[in-house]
């Protein structure tokens, strides 16, 4: 079977699933979008303002992908989950995939702040965004996902969670390092319901987000030198990973960690 067979398989078995994307305007978000609607799925993207969503659209047009609708949600309002998952209830009546992608990385004046420094608003706000943001989606699409007995939910940690790191701060860490405990409860909850639970945890990855810290050439080639494959990571090395915890060769993996290091953490 040829990688073109290959592909065309996966679309028909994926044909008709929804996937949901938190976090999607650009980044590690909207490759994941993007190569989700590459296999075959419908796919949702949510962006935190109607300008975000009007840019998914845009980018996705561009690169001709006919099945991906944006929408905006604030993961920290319950209200809004409940709505947004009651919106893709009646217009596709499923929902198949979830990645939690959707957080923040808050700095002052592009460096990490120390704990003692660090605001107690800025504190909320991360854990708020990353963590709790996290749980509202999940609680609310695993009902959906339930009716269908399959689902899949990938949840983005970090190898902050992981190790200590130059960048992150105590409460990046923190939300990250949480993510991990949640996610293996979840996935022994829901794992009878046919659905897993999986967390990827990338090193630092070329995104916008990545360039918004001081001196950030510096700090690339610091990360690549110490990556034993010699590179810095790139988008599609993360949704490379989303698509195969998506698909039905990866229903036997639950409640695992994929870390995204290029031999930079080796657990």
């Amino acid at each position: 079977m040829t990688l073109k067979d290959r592909s065309q398989v996966s679309s028909k078995v994926t044909s008709g699933r929804v996937a949901l994307v938190t976090g999607a305007t650009a980044g590690l978000g909207y490759d994941i979008v993007k190569r989700l609607a590459r296999d075959g799925y419908r796919v949702v993207a949510t962006a935190t303002s109607e300008h975000n969503c009007d840019q998914i659209h845009a980018n996705a047009k561009q690169d001709e992908l006919s099945d991906v609708q944006a929408i905006h949600l604030n993961v920290t309002s319950e209200d809004n989950v409940r709505e947004v998952i009651r919106t893709i209830d009646s217009t596709y009546g499923r929902l198949d995939v979830l990645v939690n992608n959707a957080g923040v990385a808050l700095r002052v004046n592009g460096k990490k702040s120390l704990v003692v420094d660090t605001p107690l608003e800025d504190w909320q706000r991360t854990l708020d965004i990353n963590l709790t943001g996290t749980f509202l989606v999940s609680k609310h699409a695993i009902p959906l996902m339930q009716r269908h007995k399959w689902g899949r939910i990938i949840n983005m940690s970090s190898r902050a969670a992981r190790t200590r790191t130059i960048l992150a701060g105590s409460h990046y860490a923190a939300s990250k390092a949480a993510i991990l405990g949640f996610s293996r409860i979840l996935a022994d909850e829901v794992a009878a319901h046919g659905i897993t639970v999986n967390c990827i945890a990338p090193t630092r990855i070329s995104t916008p987000m990545a360039a918004s810290v001081s001196n950030p050439a510096e700090i690339d080639a610091k990360f690549i030198a110490e990556t034993p494959v010699g590179r810095m990571g790139v988008p599609k090395d993360v949704s490379a990973v989303v698509s195969f915890l998506a698909s039905e060769e990866a229903s036997f993996l639950t409640g695992i960690i994929v870390d995204i290091s290029g031999g930079q953490f080796m657990p």
